[in-house]
C-alpha cells in the first residue's frame, strides 16, 4: 500500500501550489481543491461560494489588498462552518470570530480592516467545513 503511493507520486516534479487570483464573485469547485486563492476587492465587495461538502476538499484564501476596498464573504450556504480566525490584536469582545461549540456559521466575512497576508483555511470532512486562520487586526473577520 505504501509502495503504491510512493510509486504513484515519485515521478512528480512540479509541486508548485495551484494559485487563483480572485477579484469578483466566484463559486469554488472540487477541481480547485488544494488551491491557494489570492483575494483582492479593489472592484468592490463580493462573495465566494463554497461547493457542497465532500471529504478532503480544502482551500486556502489570502488577502492581497491591504485594507480591502470591499468585504469578501465566504459562504457555505448553511451553518456548517466550524472553527475560528485568530487575531494578533486582542483588545475587545469580538476576539477570535468563528463558531461557538455546537453552533456553526454560514459565512466568514473578511472586512475592510483586513491586512495583506491575513488568511483563512477551509477543509471538509464530508459533513462540515472546518475553518482556521489568522488576521492582524481585531474585527477584520466577522461571521454570520
Amino acid at each position: 500500500m505504501r509502495a503504491d503511493y510512493l510509486n504513484e507520486n515519485s515521478g512528480k516534479s512540479n509541486l508548485d501550489a495551484k494559485v487563483v487570483n480572485l477579484t469578483a464573485a466566484a463559486t469554488l469547485t472540487a477541481d480547485q481543491s488544494g488551491s491557494c486563492f489570492f483575494l483582492d476587492s479593489a472592484g468592490g465587495a463580493y462573495e465566494i461560494t463554497l461547493p457542497s461538502v465532500s471529504i478532503g476538499l480544502q482551500y486556502k484564501l489570502f488577502v492581497v489588498e491591504d485594507t480591502p476596498t470591499g468585504a469578501i464573504t465566504i459562504a457555505a450556504g448553511s451553518a456548517i462552518m466550524y472553527g475560528r480566525v485568530l487575531e494578533g490584536e486582542v483588545d475587545t469582545s469580538d476576539d477570535a470570530p468563528g463558531s461557538s461549540g455546537a453552533t456553526g456559521q454560514s459565512n466568514f466575512i473578511i472586512g475592510t480592516a483586513a491586512n495583506r497576508g491575513d488568511w483563512i483555511s477551509l477543509i471538509s470532512d464530508g459533513v462540515y467545513w472546518y475553518v482556521n486562520g489568522v488576521t492582524a487586526l481585531d474585527g477584520s473577520v466577522t461571521v454570520s
